[in-house]
């Protein structure tokens, strides 16, 4: 029978010592690939991703997103049996993942140094803001201070030159990805040499690798801001908006004929892709009212059939519908208890997901699967007993989401 490669890392056992987006991406993408995943939370309020945006009960969409499928061990680690649990934990997992700024995990006993000698096949996954050393590694980092501190706000900015903020957390969840494949390339590297490794990251780090062409831009051509070619940009249509790209000697010609202005073709300002790159902000207001006057569903059959590069500027609720989305399956449909169905996107080389996957696709009530996640790890009924009882865990193993 062939493995199904959701079914890859099974077995695996992973404790996730993280809050927010960066690192629990990462252990999500382990634990939709099989492994068991650990999440540890503070007692009372858990991980503060469960308030990211509008929270309800204990979920945020966030949260949804980012934690399916994991148990939550709502654990005290100041309290001393709180912190002897964490370390028997991370004595018998196969990957740690954590996110505390630099010298918590020492101070909780639960740095590298410390798992490796009792666990040296563990592969232990760090995450900080700006790096673990330099003036800048004990101040807090979220993905809004990343995206001004590293450019991507000054490479994004409006019409009026204001640099603004992508609104998605792109730099945490670019992290999470980075993360993943470094653990999951010395999972292989375990595979063939029996040794552990410690994995040492930052959302610096990873803003960078993201924008890399951009700084190597910044260099080459002396402008990370400049366009790629022109005619090239979103223009507003006559009930919304489209995305054309005719940068392209034969695009602009096709996109000449079809506005009947065949006499840009001969303008020294428009003649070559380098020109109407120097000319980019002209030959783009240019283009404006003519894209104007029509609808987005006009241009984008008219532009398709000439083999011009173009999309319409959807929301989601279009993509919902998209029959793309549909065909391929790109959006998946779970039911959460007390949410209802919600989308649960395609992840590259995992089966999409279904109305069948509720329960695997389902995130974690705070502390719930923790009582499940201690039996496994070995724990035995008194030492379970002597977590609650001491105040330092609990657990909630009820039936459900």
């Amino acid at each position: 029978m062939t493995m199904q490669i959701a079914d890859a890392f099974v077995g695996l056992r992973v404790i996730e010592f993280a809050q927010g987006v960066a690192a629990p991406y990462c252990g999500l993408l382990l634990g939709r690939n099989g492994a068991d995943v650990i999440k540890v939370e503070p007692l009372v309020k858990g991980d503060w991703c469960r308030g990211l945006g509008l929270r309800k009960g204990d979920f945020s969409s966030e949260f949804i997103v980012l934690n399916r499928g994991k148990k939550s061990l709502a654990l005290d680690m100041k309290n001393p049996d709180g912190r002897a649990a964490a370390f028997k934990l991370a004595s018998n997992a196969d990957v740690i993942i954590e996110n505390y700024r630099p010298s918590v995990t020492k101070r909780l006993g639960v740095d590298y140094a410390a798992v490796a000698a009792v666990n040296p096949r563990v592969v232990y996954a760090s995450v900080t803001g700006f790096g673990r050393t330099g003036p800048n590694s004990k101040m807090p980092a979220t993905d809004t201070v990343m995206q001004g501190y590293t450019g991507l706000m000054n490479i994004n900015r409006d019409k009026s030159g204001l640099p603004r903020r992508i609104n998605m957390l792109a730099i945490d969840y670019s992290t999470g990805l980075y993360l993943s494949q470094a653990v999951f390339a010395a999972l292989y590297r375990r595979v063939t040499t029996g040794r552990g490794t410690h994995i040492q990251t930052s959302l610096l780090d990873s803003a960078m690798a993201f924008q890399e062409s951009r700084l190597v831009a910044e260099k080459f051509e002396g402008s990370a801001v400049q366009p790629v070619g022109a005619p090239v940009g979103t223009f507003a249509t006559a009930d919304g908006y489209i995305s054309i790209n005719a940068r392209r000697k034969p695009h602009f010609i096709a996109l000449c004929h079809i506005l009947g202005v065949g006499e840009w073709l001969n303008d020294e300002r428009f003649n070559t892709e380098e020109n109407r790159l120097v000319n980019a902000e002209k030959i783009n207001s240019m283009v404006e009212p003519y894209i104007y006057e029509k609808t987005t569903a006009f241009w984008t059959s008219v532009l398709s059939d000439a083999d011009i590069l173009n999309a319409p500027v959807q929301d989601y609720n279009d993509l919902f519908h998209a029959p793309q989305v549909l065909e391929t399956e790109a959006i998946g449909w779970v039911e959460i208890e007390d949410f209802g169905t919600l989308p649960a996107a395609h992840i590259a080389g995992l089966p999409p997901a279904s109305a069948s996957d509720a329960k695997s696709m389902s995130p974690p009530r705070l502390g719930q699967g923790g009582k499940t996640a201690l039996i496994g790890a070995g724990f035995t009924v008194d030492e379970i007993n002597q977590l609650t009882s001491s105040g330092a865990a609990v657990l909630n193993d009820e039936e459900g989401i």
